[in-house]
């Protein structure tokens, strides 16, 4: 793999600072050159010389909730959750291509419907076999017998499903603390869970050494995960002032991820349901007019607190297809309040350190991989930039070009 040379680009190294002009030198896999305001590297390093024009160069994006066995894209909707096997491998190899396709290139998943199939999916890609992001993958949302929701029957229970996951290979165990079935009210408080339960979760995820990640809209989930040591928790929602108080104290040991643009979907993408989609229902489109108030109140809290949220989520469905995901950094801007330098450190440098990788992805940093990501245009400015698949103009993954809409320009070594 021949050495390759940013010049003439606008750096966003992924720790929330400025822009700053700058070249990037890359050999092999990784990044092993950053100069900065007019410094120079040696163009006899490199026998690729990329030409950026005062396009962005960034760290590429983590989808730090990914569902890539939900079936949908944005150029392919699937009407139905678990299509044959057979055709299912096939959605979810495109759905991870798609995700890479949008410079995604890391991905938690936070919750698999086929565990087995992407744990394979993981496999094909790590071996270079399929395009996608390096992932992260996960049980099902918690039954042994195969459904999505549902409840615990005691400690052994819990440890036998864990210990089943991870005899498959999973890389974190996905469960769903309270608000069994999402988007229903009379479910937003129901736990499906007890404190022994958990116990034996985390004892069994921690002598495996994967992730608990878990999904809890009230107080008293959240309390729990925190208990337990879960390492990201989905939703919180409805949060109470005392419960936020306490995530704040115990702010550097777990993630928040809200998955803010389902819920707003819901809201605002009626016709591109899939014809059996719940939230066609009153009692659902009045649940998701609950919760999307409530996380206007929410963010805003978590931010103030410094506790670490990150963007994405619950993409897959039909209204909410995979390839949307950075939709969810301007809902963070424009309904929640932060700055586009927060969300973009936060889907990069907080992104990586979610996958335990802060040695390795999230930066444009010397040593680390090669996952990075070319921007037509600034998306300090405007963040709708990334949502853009043709403003992503390059998109590299590990040292190697899985896009490149820029020539060659072996040139430039020799006359710059």
């Amino acid at each position: 793999m021949s050495a390759i040379l940013f010049v003439n680009a606008a750096i966003f190294d992924g720790s929330g600072a400025d822009l700053y002009p700058g070249e990037v030198l890359i050999e092999g896999n990784r990044i092993t050159a950053v100069a900065r305001d007019g410094e120079r590297i040696d163009r006899q390093r490199a026998a690729d010389v990329v030409d950026a024009a005062g396009a962005t160069l960034m760290p590429g994006l983590v989808e730090p909730h990914a569902h890539l066995t939900f079936p949908s894209a944005v150029d392919r909707i699937v009407p139905t959750f678990f299509p044959p096997i057979e055709e299912h491998a096939f959605y979810t190899a495109h759905n991870a291509k798609t995700l890479l396709d949008y410079g995604f290139t890391s991905a938690l998943s936070g919750g698999a419907t086929r565990p087995a199939l992407e744990v394979k999916l993981r496999d094909e890609i790590a071996a270079g076999f399929l395009p996608g992001p390096r992932l992260k993958a996960s049980s099902s949302e918690r039954n042994p017998d195969g459904t999505r929701r549902g409840h615990a029957d005691g400690p052994e229970d819990v440890r036998t499903f864990c210990r089943e996951m991870i005899a498959l290979g999973v890389d974190s165990l996905k469960l769903v603390l309270s608000g069994s079935g999402s988007i229903i009210p009379k479910n937003f408080d129901e736990l499906a869970y007890t404190d022994a339960e958990l116990a034996a979760a985390s004892e069994v995820a921690h002598e495996a050494n994967v992730n608990l990640l878990g999904h809890a809209y009230n107080s008293e989930s959240i309390r729990m995960a925190l208990r337990h040591d879960f390492r990201a928790i989905y939703h919180c929602n409805f949060a109470d002032d005392a419960t936020l108080d306490l995530m704040a104290a115990q702010k550097s040991s777990y993630f928040v991820v809200p998955a803010v643009g389902i819920i707003v979907a819901g809201l605002t993408r009626q016709n591109e349901f899939s014809p059996t989609a719940p939230e066609r229902t009153p009692e659902a489109q009045e649940g998701l007019k609950m919760i999307h108030e409530a996380q206007l109140q929410l963010l805003p809290k978590l931010r103030e607190r410094g506790i670490r949220v990150l963007p994405g989520g619950d993409y897959g469905f039909a209204h909410n297809p995979h390839g949307r995901n950075a939709w969810e950094f301007e809902l963070f801007v424009t309904m929640f309040g932060y700055t586009p330098s927060e969300v973009l450190a936060a889907a990069t440098r907080d992104g990586a350190a979610l996958m335990n990788y802060s040695d390795r992805i999230g930066l444009i940093k010397e040593g680390y991989l090669a996952d990075v990501l070319l921007v037509a245009g600034n998306p300090l400015d405007d963040i709708r930039l990334l949502q853009d698949k043709d403003r992503i103009v390059i998109v590299m993954k590990d040292g190697a070009f899985h896009r490149r809409a820029i020539e060659r320009s072996p040139a430039l070594a020799a006359t710059a």
